[in-house]
Parts: C-alpha cells; structure tokens; sequence
C-alpha cells in the first residue's frame, strides 16, 4: 500500500469552503443544489433503514451541513470537521445541533464505543492508504459493539467523478487553466476488495455495498459492522 501520499489539510479544506462561500460560485451554487436535493435523500434513506429515532450518530467530515439537516430531526448528531469555515458555516444551518467540533478524524475526541452510528459523505477518497487505515480504526473504535458504519464513499465510475473529469480536461485544454474544484481524491474506490483491504485491517466487515440511481450514481454506499473474527479483535480494540 501507498503512504508517502498525504491527504488535504485542515488548511485546504478551509481553502474548499471558503471557495465554496464565495469564490466558485457558480460551481458552489450547483454542489449546493446537487447536497439538497438528490444527496440528502438518499441519506435520509439510508440513515432511517440503519437507525431508530434518537440514535447517537458521528458525522465525521460533516462539511457546511447540508446533507444532515433532516435526520439531525430525528437523530442525535454529533459534527466534527476539519475546517473551522465549514464548521461555522454548520453552526448557521443548524442552531440546535447537539454538538460540533472541530476534530481530527485520526484522532477522535470521544471515548470508546460511544456512537450507535458513524457517517460521512465525500470523504474516504481524500485519505492515501495509510491514513485510510487509520481513519477506519478510529471510526471502529468510537463505534458500540453493534453500531453501523455508513460511507458514501465516490467510486471511479461514479457520474460525478466523469463530469468533473470532463470540466477538468475542458478547462486544460480550451482555457490552458487547471480548475482546483476540490480537495485531491487519493482513493477513489476501485471495487469491494479495494473497500475490503481497508477494512480487514481496521476490524470492520462490509454488510452493505450498493451503487444505484437514487443519488444519480454519484456514491457507492458501503455498510460496515464490527467484526469480532478472532484474528481481528487485536487490532479492533
């Protein structure tokens, strides 16, 4: 596995949400559209299958906050961010949100086996493989023995990868400009034992691996468990 690759910083997602607030505009204005009204159904969706009402859920890389407005309703969530930017802009779309903070993913400021759920959006495929690794066992740890991991986590073959691929070459070759539309993506999703490799060693199993329309193809929705295979437990907990 790869590990000399680092991921974007608290400094370039701030970077991101600042732009996203004001600079790329247009660009902004259609992420923001795309999170409202096709991404959020589909948590929505997948959140009330996994959970009952008044779960305590982690969203870990919850961004400006779009996404979670409505099962914040229904759930107990917990927001943490890398970007101050973002986490203020969260602040504002959800004045009653039971906590935020801002947080490193690598190191978790909660205890042991503290969350019924944990969920991100966009977020996996900014990590290199180590970090991977070290995202997932963080995730597994806050996680209680029977919780559920839900990441929506971008496939290379998702639509949103191909029409921002498309902007990209438009922008090379027509304007001779190189568009910085987000953060790098180091990890992509290539299959299920590309998901399967990382989660082995964080002691996680997936349960769910779905790719369909309800989100415009943008996410492959991996579910993940805790797995209490013996050769696992040493390194779960």
């Amino acid at each position: 596995m790869s590990s000399s690759i680092k991921s974007p910083d608290s400094s370039d997602w701030d970077h991101y949400w600042k732009l996203q607030a004001r600079g790329q505009k247009a660009y902004g204005f259609v992420a923001n559209l795309y999170r409202k009204y096709i991404i959020k159904g589909t948590l929505n969706h997948h959140v009330l299958r996994h959970f009952s009402e008044n779960s305590l859920i982690l969203h870990a890389g919850s961004g400006s906050g779009e996404v979670d407005l409505d099962i914040c309703q229904l759930m107990k969530v917990v927001a943490i961010d890398f970007s101050s930017h973002a986490l203020s802009t969260y602040a504002e779309c959800h004045p009653d949100a039971k906590s935020l903070s801002q947080a490193d993913i690598f190191q978790l400021p909660f205890p042991n086996a503290t969350f019924d759920g944990v969920f991100n959006l966009g977020v996996m495929e900014h990590f290199n493989d180590t970090e991977m690794i070290a995202a997932l066992s963080e995730i597994r740890r806050v996680l209680k023995p029977d919780g559920t991991v839900l990441l929506f986590w971008p496939p290379r073959w998702g639509l949103s990868v191909f029409v921002l691929r498309g902007l990209h070459s438009i922008a090379r070759t027509i304007f001779k400009k190189e568009l910085n539309l987000h953060p790098a993506e180091l990890n992509l999703l290539k299959s299920r034992q590309h998901c399967q490799t990382f989660c082995l060693a964080s002691g996680l199993k997936i349960i769910g691996f779905q790719f369909g329309p309800r989100d415009l193809f943008t996410h492959q929705i991996v579910t993940l468990k805790p797995d209490y295979a013996p050769s696992k437990l040493g390194k779960a907990n």
